[in-house]
């Protein structure tokens, strides 16, 4: 919720800052014709600014120059039209509502209210719209709309009763009977319409998402894209959606997110150093909540609304089976059944064709498939699982001093600042004797040494694991990726 608070704060301040500049200017004669000038000019200022301010809070939020200022410069011309058309809408709807002279006349606060909130609900949805529109997604634009609705009725619904409370007591200070006292009211109509449309903006674009991906491990961890569009890349670019920044080995369109239907596919696109679900590279998967996606030295988790948290950390999900080049198991494209898998606990497997010959299954994270073997004479066959040699490893650092090196761990090996097999001195984060990796069949083991601050495999803190090749391991402030020797 802290971006959704930031909006609300940037939001006021913007409105704070337009009425502060143009109060000065206010006619002091609410009846003469240059107050209706200057009313459309404050409507116009003030749609500006919220627009360039918010829009363009939501385009950092996203990451990347191009984002920024695309949303400071739509945010601009879309906050201007959308609050101006807003205005001339809710004159018109006014008009045809009430009387004209609603706002001076003596009529009851209810009537006054009413009529104050339609007027300021077609500025806030059209200043709302706006903003939403900077970001060239139809659907934010739509949240934009009903934000900004409920955040000019609140506006609307709060000048009459503020001006009546402060009125008396401005116009016994100026030692009058009658006059204009709308300024308090202005000023925080002003500071409401900013910081209303750009929380409840917030506000309906996080309770509306259907999906988004959250960086658990990275720069500036905790911070979340909404999947809101048909098409998200994911890179190195200034144009993509997700811009990751600060990894040489991340491609400029690195990956991408495809909605189809209720499906996520996540596609690799064609990257050097590859893509990698739960620690296994893919080309093309469906994605499940709470799936990790590695990028380089980035992982990000996909989060689907209304699924509970995983309650197993990736390192769980290691030996699911998602193939390069096809979608996952138990994934058919649009207009095509789904066939049945057979599973074992949460991990799908292929089904052995049975026939005369050979028979082949598979084991998950590169193990050797059991084979049967038929011999000539008519004794039983017997099924024998060859033994298999240790395996070595080798870890290519992702960041920090040591980025781009590659370490071998053919055996057991110890790491941390006093060990001298990979060189940690520099690193701070990292204890003394920070681990111990023991490479075997199965993957490379990692056992933690009761560091300070924790060992973590694909974004997990453990204290003992298995880790196989293209997993995630960060001893200290330094990332590793795990590889065949």
């Amino acid at each position: 919720m802290g971006s959704v608070i930031l909006k609300f704060l940037v939001g006021g301040t913007a409105g704070l800052l337009v009425w502060a500049l143009l109060e000065p200017s206010a006619p002091k004669n609410i009846y003469s014709a240059s107050w209706g000038v200057w009313e459309g000019t404050f409507i116009l200022i003030l749609g500006s600014v919220i627009g360039l301010a918010v829009g363009g809070l939501e385009g950092y939020t996203r990451g990347g120059k191009i984002h920024t200022s695309r949303g400071l410069g739509l945010g601009l011309i879309f906050g201007a039209v959308g609050a101006t058309f807003g205005s001339g809408l809710g004159s018109t709807l006014l008009h045809l509502c009430f009387r004209p002279d609603i706002f001076v006349s003596e009529a009851p606060m209810p009537a006054r209210m009413a009529a104050r909130i339609l007027v300021f609900i077609p500025i806030g949805m059209m200043l709302g719209g706006g903003i939403g529109a900077s970001s060239l997604t139809p659907k934010r634009t739509i949240q934009g709309f009903l934000g900004g609705a409920i955040g000019g009725a609140i506006s609307g619904a709060c000048f009459d009763p503020v001006s009546d409370i402060v009125g008396g007591a401005i116009l016994s200070a100026r030692g009058q009977h009658s006059g204009e006292v709308g300024i308090l009211g202005r000023a925080l109509t002003a500071v409401l319409l900013g910081a209303m449309i750009a929380l409840f903006i917030g506000l309906v674009e996080r309770f509306a998402r259907s999906a988004w991906l959250r960086l658990s491990l990275g720069r500036n961890e905790g911070k979340e894209w909404s999947i809101d569009g048909n098409q998200t890349f994911i890179g190195r670019s200034e144009s993509a959606q997700v811009p990751l920044f600060g990894d040489a080995n991340i491609a400029p369109i690195h990956a991408s997110i495809t909605r189809q239907g209720q499906h996520y596919i996540l596609t690799d696109n064609g990257s050097p150093i590859g893509t990698f679900v739960n620690g296994q590279r893919i080309g093309q998967v469906a994605l499940m909540h709470g799936a990790q996606i590695q990028v380089g030295g980035y992982i990000l988790q996909f989060l689907l609304k209304g699924h509970a948290a995983p309650a197993r950390g990736p390192e769980a999900y290691a030996g699911q089976a998602y193939p390069i080049g096809g979608p996952a198991p138990g994934y058919a494209p649009q207009g095509q059944p789904m066939q049945a898998q057979p599973t074992r606990g949460t991990v799908p497997f292929a089904q052995p064709t049975p026939g005369p010959g050979p028979m082949q299954g598979m084991m998950p994270m590169g193990g050797q498939p059991t084979q049967a073997f038929a011999p000539a004479s008519s004794n039983p066959t017997v099924a024998f699982a060859p033994v298999q040699a240790m395996v070595g490893f080798a870890l290519t650092a992702m960041d920090g001093p040591l980025m781009g090196q590659r370490f071998s761990v053919p055996g057991p090996l110890e790491v941390g600042r006093d060990c001298p097999a990979i060189p940690m001195s520099f690193d701070a984060g990292a204890s003394r004797r920070h681990a111990v990796l023991q490479p075997g069949a199965g993957g490379l083991a990692v056992t933690d040494l009761g560091s300070t601050n924790g060992t973590f495999l694909n974004g997990q803190r453990v204290s003992q694991a298995t880790a196989g090749p293209g997993d995630m391991l960060k001893l200290g402030s330094t990332t590793f990726r795990v590889e065949p020797a």
